[in-house]
């Protein structure tokens, strides 16, 4: 059984819209009560499971420790050990689950994972990777915030992570992977993008190349690796391009005096493929277990889509297919920098 972590009291509209997601996402058969877990301050959560109506099956793990928006990850992991993703971490690592899913401090749960968490044999980095939908299908852009200044190394096993994930996700044989660069030209982009590129070129994948920032919606690639400063950035732009649109849009839409039954009906038509609840949250890839990290301003069904997304890389095993791909890229460094047990040296 795939049981999943939620941390129940992470968000802007915790915990009410977590165990709100809990109930949407049972209501549509993503997931049954007794593959979720939830964390957080025990009698809270579990008034607030019972408002919601979740049945007992959905067990609920006390984490009495409350972070606030002024804890930093330091202050998370050494001065309140016992919050809600530090036990949810916990609990993927002892085994007693598979996933964990947070709308909390990204800088946390990036921190948490990777102290409770191994990576993955033969990934030196974990990485990101954000899913937005694109003109011709969904595609995946990692890193999203996680790694500022990578190495090439990092880029090209974000780009074999991506690939497997991407495949997983969607059964798709062979994703078409590119690097964000200034230009298609080759000798473009800066020393790290034209080694990274260097690498990807000669990696088991179907590396298509470079991708200019105007092709990242419209054109060929469902994979599009970059750094964690560069991806964030197109993230977040591209939230607050399509908010701006919409608004605009439908603004002028009124002043035209289209009816207000044809707006709805375009914005049903429209919302689904902009609005980030669809897909839930990103994957931290790279790390033994399914962590996924919700948008702090998600609601129920950000939370139930996270839900059904993280089960699905569960079953579908995308941490294996990760290692499988890894042994057989063997890049030279791969296993550098380890020290026995495994985890990073520095």
């Amino acid at each position: 059984m795939s049981r999943i972590v939620l941390d129940a009291v992470g968000g802007d509209h915790a915990p009410q819209e977590t165990v709100a997601g809990v109930a949407l996402a049972l209501e549509r058969g993503f997931v049954e009560p007794d593959e979720v877990v939830l964390t957080g301050p025990e009698a809270d959560v579990r008034a607030a499971a019972d408002a919601a109506g979740l049945p007992s099956a959905v067990s609920v793990v006390d984490a009495p420790d409350v972070l606030t928006a002024t804890d930093s990850p330091t202050d998370a992991l050494r001065k309140k050990r016992r919050n809600s993703i530090a036990v949810g971490m916990g609990l993927v690592k002892a085994g007693h689950a598979s996933g964990f899913v947070s709308a909390g401090s990204t800088g946390t749960v990036v921190a948490a994972a990777t102290v409770a968490l191994r990576y993955l044999e033969g990934i030196r980095k974990a990485c990101i990777g954000a899913l937005i939908e694109g003109e011709r299908h969904p595609f995946l852009v990692l890193d999203v915030g996680a790694n500022p200044q990578p190495k090439p190394q990092h880029l090209a096993q974000f780009a074999l992570m991506g690939s497997a994930y991407y495949q997983c996700q969607f059964q798709v044989d062979a994703p078409r992977v590119g690097i964000l660069n200034i230009g298609s030209e080759d000798k473009k982009g800066s020393p790290l993008v034209l080694e990274a590129r260097r690498i990807m070129q000669e990696m088991p994948i179907a590396f298509h190349g470079n991708v200019e920032g105007v092709e990242v919606f419209s054109g060929d690639c469902q994979v599009v690796v970059t750094d964690g400063f560069s991806g964030n950035v197109l993230l977040k732009t591209s939230e607050g391009v399509a908010e701006y649109l919409l608004r605009t849009t439908f603004q002028a839409m009124a002043e035209a005096g289209i009816s207000k039954e044809h707006m709805q009906a375009v914005q049903r038509a429209v919302m689904p493929r902009v609005d980030f609840s669809e897909y839930g949250g990103a994957l931290l890839l790279g790390v033994e277990g399914v962590v996924t990290i919700c948008h702090g301003r998600s609601r129920a069904p950000a939370f139930a889509n996270a839900l059904r997304f993280a089960k699905r890389a569960i079953d579908g095993k995308v941490n294996d297919h990760i290692v499988q791909a890894a042994k057989v890229l063997n890049l030279a460094d791969s296993a550098a920098g380890h020290d026995q047990s495994g985890q990073p040296s520095s």
